[in-house]
């Protein structure tokens, strides 16, 4: 009987390593869904997203509940991720942490000054934290998948 030129692929089955790798990724994803729905359930009635992020006030249980989970569960998320990832994924990560520290640490002083001055609001720590974020998201695809 002769091949027909069939496209199916089979597919190979996941490595340990490979398993693991999206275990960790998956366990960090599933963490800040956690924390985010836990987020909006300890909102009163009423209060949009904007002002619960910017000056809405959080429930002290939701407080230490969401730092622990926070703190332990992605400590634990990133031992494993280290173990796992290869030279060319740890240094994407490298370079995408230093210029998401760099996001962080040239508009914070900055920031801080003209607020001493006067002219710009308190410094935003978590509006810094998502510029980093956001800088370090951008480097590490780019490096990852160029």
């Amino acid at each position: 009987m002769r091949d027909t030129g069939s496209t199916e692929k089979t597919r190979r089955p996941m490595s340990p390593r490979r398993k693991k790798y999206w275990l960790s990724l998956g366990a960090a994803g599933v963490i800040g869904g956690i924390i985010g729905g836990w987020t909006v359930a300890d909102q009163p009635a009423g209060r949009n997203a904007i002002e619960m992020a910017s000056s809405g006030s959080l429930s002290e249980s939701f407080a230490i509940g969401a730092s622990l989970f926070w703190t332990i569960g992605l400590a634990l998320c990133m031992i494993l991720y280290h173990r796992v990832i290869d030279d060319h994924e740890e240094r994407a990560w490298l370079w995408a942490g230093l210029a998401g520290w760099y996001a962080f640490i040239v508009p914070t002083p900055v920031w801080w000054v003209l607020h001493r001055a006067g002219l710009a609001p308190p410094a935003d720590a978590m509006l810094l934290f998502l510029l980093s974020m956001g800088v370090n998201a951008i480097v590490y695809l780019w490096l990852k998948f160029r």
